[in-house]
């Protein structure tokens, strides 16, 4: 019993920077999929877009709508809809298990309907582990008024 104490004690410490390392690697990864949810959008791409978004995906827009998987998916085929430019920026990560909360700010400009527009905002994105792979479960912007 003493030996497998001692064990333990000694081997312990060898686990805590393989999971820091584990936990870095998803963390990297997490953002590399906020980056590629700007390009998606960008290129109206809702079948790639879908691989990223658990089944229960929830959006809350900046006006307020609340849209389910299916109904986000319909406003990225949207080519009335053109960003020229999506960039997220000042991220940050809490994690929590299997779950991430990410946190930053968002830029984007476009046209909708021929109209053009501009939008600053902040963005709060739930991300959790499901089989291996990371999928966003929510989603919710909201904008910086202009001062």
């Amino acid at each position: 019993m003493r030996r497998l104490f001692i064990l333990l004690f000694l081997f312990s410490p060898l686990t805590l920077p393989l999971a820091f390392a584990q936990s870095e690697g998803d963390e990297t990864k997490i953002i590399a999929l906020e980056n590629l949810w700007n390009q998606i959008q960008i290129a109206h791409d809702a079948d790639a877009m879908g691989n990223m978004l658990d089944e229960d995906f929830v959006l809350t827009d900046f006006d307020g709508s609340v849209l389910n998987k299916s109904q986000f998916l319909v406003t990225i085929r949207d080519k009335s809809n053109q960003l020229s430019l999506e960039v997220t920026q000042d991220m940050k990560l809490h994690r929590h298990g299997d779950t991430v909360v990410v946190i930053g700010s968002t830029h984007e400009k476009g046209t909708l309907k021929g109209k053009p527009y501009e939008h600053h905002g902040r963005f709060t994105d739930t991300w959790t582990k499901h089989d291996g792979q990371w999928l966003c479960i929510a989603s919710h912007l909201s904008l910086i008024p202009k001062t």
